[in-house]
């Protein structure tokens, strides 16, 4: 008898349930937009993160290409301006540029045999719009005199 008078009392209607419907679909709907925007921020920092990398690997081959003019230079192999070139006509390269920065010569003896010492230093630089990605690259050279 407790029981069924207890079981009666917690009973519920639709009208006292009126307005539930209401806050679940509130509810629903403001957990698909905070899902929607974290999706949409996620999907924008992985694409700039790409950008910076692919910009990165323009710089360093501008940077590369910097080293490997001024050693040829150097070396008698032949390059032509090797302090500074802008690849404004380059595929692959565009809004890329480089600059070389030679240290002076040193001659370091060892054993009665004499040896040139060079280093080189790289920047390669480049941009596209607002982004602009700056890589180095170190060289350094010896070789004998004769």
């Amino acid at each position: 008898m407790y029981l069924r008078r207890n079981a009666q009392h917690f009973t519920t209607t639709p009208r006292s349930q009126q307005g539930s419907m209401l806050v679940i679909a509130l509810f629903v709907i403001i957990v698909f937009a905070l899902l929607g925007l974290t999706m949409t921020r996620l999907l924008s920092s992985t694409s700039e993160t790409i950008i910076y990398e692919v910009l990165g690997q323009r710089a360093i081959n501008a940077a590369r290409s910097g080293i490997e003019c001024a050693v040829a230079a150097e070396l008698g192999a032949g390059c032509s301006n090797p302090a500074d070139k802008d690849f404004s006509g380059v595929p692959g390269l565009e809004n890329c540029s480089y600059t070389v920065v030679e240290t002076p010569l040193k001659t370091i003896t060892d054993g009665g045999i004499s040896f040139e010492y060079l280093t080189f230093t790289s920047t390669g630089q480049c941009t596209a719009g607002k982004i602009n990605v700056t890589r180095f690259v170190y060289v350094d050279a010896m070789y004998k005199v004769e």
